[in-house]
């Protein structure tokens, strides 16, 4: 079959006779099967890697550019077929360009142990072009182990795949069937308005292309790629976060010129500008504890990992970095109008304090996820950011199945929804990824209650609903992870 690993029984791995490499093999059972319920991956999207690779069951899903996705696939040999066969096929949108550009490589565990002690990523196999598909690889084993196998996007735009596993392959579970909606019969449409004032930043999917556009749905241009543009205060720079194939804090023009790297680091995220401009506050991880088994009597249980995450500062004009007093989750940062006041998101507290000069207490004003204590209050926050005269704050907040935009005053009192679901509704709609406009009087917002995501706005109050720039999102579709992505940026 096309893409066999030829030669698979002579090249089998030792691991099974090696108690050095069983230690290893177990290691890398550790990060296939990471615990991200009740975690800090849990905000991150699937597929960046091992730890969190997704199930090839062929469902449709979008490699950012100069990225790779991570798939997973069980190889069973006691079933009737002993080949394990990988597909990819580029979805029917980019059928003109087939899977040109995009590239399938498949790994063993202990091409990941060995990748994880630091050596190079090397692939048993790749994918070759196939009659019924873009891409195909085949491959037998004498033993069941987790198979890896890797999407890679060396083009500059995203790419939707569907990637399958069949054969010698643990099947994959169908999801439930689900009842058919019935209609809400005092569902009001949200009126399509003329536009808003200013200039949007805005991106397809994370790490995806990186648009600008009039308010009046005018002007659009693709400047860039990356993750969670912020504009700075003066309108003429965009700061963009990257995780490949270059990773750090990138600056750009207004118009997608003079793109330079401010800071390179690993898993950058959010970065946001000081009052003045001066500096950026941005999230970057800086280590992963805990992970490992545990055995009793026979059976052995995996342990969670916990990704450690801090906040960092940047001078603008340089890029030298300092470090910014946090706890230990740390995310999304928005920098107050007072130069010496930032707020982050800790996933497992709330809303935090610190400041560039001042000695914070680092104890969450708004929400607090720790059981047993007097201010316990589980709220669940993403994408918190001040408003411009730095008053108020809008986040998104978690009320199961969905989430909504709330607004919380800057010393944690009048905290409220502005966006709610509606329960006669059977399909409930989410409300994501809200920012201010330049003068504080409007929020622009994601939300998916069109059956796809959308750009909206409103005001303040959360009244006067209107859909803006429907020309722009029936042309390009967007995407939302629900990683606290800032997918919009206001000037």
């Amino acid at each position: 079959m096309c893409g066999m690993w030829v030669g698979v029984r002579a090249r089998q791995p030792t691991f099974r006779t090696s108690l050095m490499n069983m230690k290893l093999f177990r290691i890398v059972l550790v990060l296939a099967g990471l615990l991200f319920v009740g975690s800090v991956g849990v905000i991150y999207a699937a597929g960046t890697g091992p730890a969190d690779a997704l199930v090839a069951d062929g469902a449709p899903q979008t490699v950012a550019p100069h990225s790779g996705l991570w798939y997973r696939v069980e190889y069973e040999p006691a079933r009737k077929d002993k080949d394990a066969t990988i597909t990819l096929d580029a979805a029917a949108k980019n059928a003109a360009n087939g899977a040109a550009g995009l590239r399938l490589a498949i790994y063993t565990p202990e091409q990941i142990g060995n990748w994880i002690r630091g050596d190079e990523l090397t692939a048993i196999g790749n994918g070759s072009k196939g009659v019924d598909h873009d891409l195909i690889w085949s491959g037998r084993f004498q033993s069941g182990q987790t198979l890896y196998a890797v999407v890679y996007n060396d083009t500059d735009a995203p790419i939707t795949v569907m990637v399958n596993a069949t054969g010698a392959v643990k099947p994959t579970t169908p999801p439930p069937p689900t009842p058919t909606p019935l209609p809400n019969p005092f569902h009001e449409d949200t009126p399509v308005g003329k536009g808003v004032s200013g200039k949007i930043a805005f991106l397809d999917a994370q790490g995806g292309n990186l648009y600008t556009v009039n308010g009046d749905g005018t002007g659009l241009q693709r400047v860039s790629f990356g993750m969670d543009p912020q504009w700075n205060h003066a309108g003429n720079q965009i700061a963009l976060a990257r995780q490949g194939p270059v990773p750090g804090i990138f600056l750009i023009n207004a118009d997608g010129s003079n793109e330079r790297l401010l800071y390179n680091t690993t898993e950058p995220r959010s970065p946001d500008w000081s009052p003045d401009d001066g500096m950026l506050v941005f999230s970057r991880q800086t280590d992963v504890k805990g992970g490992g088994q545990i055995c009793f009597r026979g059976r052995c249980f995996t342990l969670p990992t916990n990704s450690i995450w801090h906040l960092g500062l940047l001078n603008t004009s340089d890029g030298h970095y300092n470090d910014l007093p946090t706890t230990d989750h740390a995310f999304t940062p928005t920098w107050s109008n007072d130069p010496n006041l930032i707020v982050y998101n800790d996933t497992t507290l709330g809303l935090v304090k610190t400041s560039p000069d001042d000695d914070p207490s680092l104890e969450p004003f708004v929400g607090d996820l720790r059981p047993g204590v007097g201010s316990y209050d589980p709220l669940k926050i993403l994408s918190p950011q001040f408003s411009p005269d730095g008053k108020q704050i809008v986040m998104m907040m978690a009320q199961p199945p969905t989430w909504q935009i709330g607004i919380v005053n800057t010393d944690g009192s009048n905290r409220h929804l502005l966006t709610q679901m509606d329960n006669l509704d059977f399909a409930h709609p989410s409300n994501v990824a809200p920012v201010w406009s330049p003068d504080g009087k409007q929020i622009m917002f994601l939300s998916d209650r069109n059956g796809k995501w959308e750009i909206f706005v409103m005001n303040a109050d959360g009244s006067n609903v209107q859909q803006v720039l429907k020309n722009v999102t029936d042309q390009i579709p967007l995407t939302y992870s629900y990683s606290g992505e800032r997918m919009l940026s206001w000037k």
